[in-house]
């Protein structure tokens, strides 16, 4: 696991090395959809939730859309969306991910959001939508800082002619031409993204389909999810 900073909040990004799930999962999966054992899941997100210190996790349901949700409370089961933005306390809010960038994002004025970006995401403009769901919750956007945890390279993510064109006409520099097709460069996608937002980034290096330690469903098809959390804890 590899945790940081942004502003006042902390972010931690987990992986497959250990936890209670076995075979295509093992052993740190945190989704509930991808057909693992749910008593492992329940028992790798109590062991997260201990591991940060708080009751429980509030996760996004990946939908591939633009869709956030304002969460005030630790909920058992969220609408489904790729965002989840708060402005509480010791509330902590998780996107999960196995190729697609999960992002945590903080302003300086106590507001955190946890992201699930793809290429649908990208096109979409789920970053934005984070953005203006804080914004149009309270938020002045005071320095948004982002981190992106491991993300599939484009050397793993190629894409039909379709996928391309519906990411180049709103993310120009995130599609990749080459004699053997086309590709998606999510890091570069959202580096431009944040540029025209004017958000600051960190950045995980790791390609997911490219690290065993890694959920990657480029590379395994069935297999597991790994997670950004983000938390502002009360003073």
């Amino acid at each position: 696991m590899i945790s940081g900073s942004l502003h006042d909040a902390s972010w931690l990004v987990t992986d497959r090395l250990v936890g209670a799930s076995q075979g295509a999962f093992a052993f740190g999966n945190l989704a509930v959809h991808v057909g693992d054992d749910p008593d492992a899941v329940a028992d790798n997100r109590t062991a997260l939730a201990h591991r940060i210190g708080v009751p429980q996790v509030v996760f996004t349901r990946a939908a591939h859309s633009n869709r956030v949700v304002h969460v005030e409370r630790i909920v058992a089961d969220v609408p489904d969306s790729d965002g989840l933005l708060t402005d509480r306390p010791d509330l902590a809010i998780a996107a999960q991910g196995a190729d697609c960038a999960m992002i945590g994002i903080a302003t300086a004025d106590g507001w955190i959001a946890a992201v699930h970006c793809g290429w649908q995401g990208l096109a979409s403009g789920v970053v934005t939508s984070a953005l203006a769901g804080m914004a149009a919750a309270g938020s002045r956007l005071d320095a948004p800082q982002a981190h992106v945890g491991p993300t599939i390279c484009a050397r793993c993510y190629p894409v039909d002619p379709d996928r391309a064109a519906q990411v180049e006409a709103v993310a120009p520099g995130a599609v990749v031409a080459d004699d053997a097709g086309y590709a998606v460069d999510l890091r570069a996608g959202l580096a431009d993204q944040f540029r025209e937002l004017g958000v600051t980034a960190t950045w995980d290096p790791r390609c997911t389909a490219e690290s065993d330690e890694l959920y990657s469903y480029r590379r395994d098809g069935r297999t597991g999810r790994q997670a950004l959390t983000i938390l502002r804890r009360s003073a």
